[in-house]
């Protein structure tokens, strides 16, 4: 059973090797007073075996946060930098008032977060050692519906992100679309256009994230049909300042006439370019995720961006901090 205590007396524990080790300076030694504590068995009903885990259920118990990670079906792709300090400041105000929800995992001491990401995320950023979690029995299927529940209840997710999840309801666990429309509270139609934005091209998928065009702009895009065509109109909306209205008679033009060839030899170009370019960057990341073992993103637009390494435990970032000083060295 991993490290579990139900208490609020939990004993803090530094960050990986400690920032001394990060920064290149002296550690000094533990106390050995504090070093003693520390060692101390836990209670001996805390210390259960994997067997009676299910006895774990209906409690809130306080779990060192670097035992939790990720939920392999989280909706969410992108959290904002701006909201996770905002609740980390809360959480230092409050502490967390609703338990993160986990479930088991294959190693034996780790749990996976259900529902409750982004408390997780901000009680790192607040410095917390150990968070309150509900440990849940839950397959595959009931995590994924109670993520994008949750996350929809609380207006959490981004339009694309909304329809992946509800395309992934579809798709992995063969639920029709009157059935998604039951689980998660919204009109069937609603989820048929959302997952229609699933459609358009990466790149103007990515112009809706950054809120560049809107999902108005984008629905209307759709009825192009030919990728090319969406993402030269999209850049055009984007550059013009096109309002939806204007759109809808500008896409109804095009689809009575027909673009002309030099028009379109001209969005292929532009695309062309675009696409080599995205292929570049991917290419980049995908070499920094392996040489630094865990995920990274490389936001591009206008050969300016950011680059995102991720951990989900003291011990990694700690590694990837010893992995970037010696390729620096």
């Amino acid at each position: 059973m991993p490290e579990l205590t139900n208490d609020k007396d939990n004993k803090r524990k530094s960050l990986g090797r400690g920032l001394g080790s990060l920064l290149g300076g002296h550690q000094p030694d533990q106390n050995p007073v504090q070093k003693k504590e520390s060692q101390a068995p836990l209670p001996q009903q805390m210390s259960q075996p994997p067997a009676m885990a299910m006895a774990t259920e209906g409690k809130v118990w306080q779990v060192a946060i670097d035992k939790l990670q990720p939920g392999a079906f989280q909706p969410r792709q992108q959290f904002s930098k701006t909201s996770l300090e905002e609740l980390a400041q809360s959480i230092k105000s409050n502490g967390i008032l609703q338990p993160i929800t986990v479930r088991k995992t294959s190693h034996p001491s780790k749990f996976e977060i259900v529902a409750g990401e982004r408390r997780w995320r901000a009680a790192q950023i607040a410095g917390l050692h150990d968070v309150p979690v509900l440990i849940k029995t839950y397959t595959d299927k009931e995590s994924l519906e109670l993520a994008i529940i949750e996350n929809i209840q609380r207006e959490d997710l981004d339009p694309l992100e909304e329809a992946d999840a509800y395309s992934k309801l579809i798709e992995e666990f063969q639920l029709s679309q009157q059935q998604v429309s039951e689980k998660v509270g919204k009109d069937r139609a609603t989820i048929a256009n959302a997952i229609r934005l699933l459609g358009l091209p990466v790149e103007a998928k990515d112009m809706i994230r950054r809120k560049e065009i809107s999902v108005g702009h984008a629905k209307v895009l759709l009825a192009l049909e030919d990728k090319v065509q969406i993402l030269g109109m999209a850049k055009r909306v984007l550059n013009e300042r096109i309002p939806v209205r204007k759109l809808e008679k500008i896409v109804q033009d095009l689809k009575a006439k027909g673009v002309t060839s030099v028009e379109n030899a001209k969005m292929k170009e532009q695309v062309g370019d675009n696409n080599v370019t995205l292929r570049l960057i991917k290419g980049l990341s995908e070499e920094l995720q392996r040489k630094l073992g865990t995920k990274v993103n490389i936001d591009y637009l206008n050969s300016k961006g950011k680059i995102s390494i991720y951990f989900y435990s003291d011990e990694e970032l700690t590694k990837i901090v010893d992995h970037l000083k010696e390729a620096h060295s």
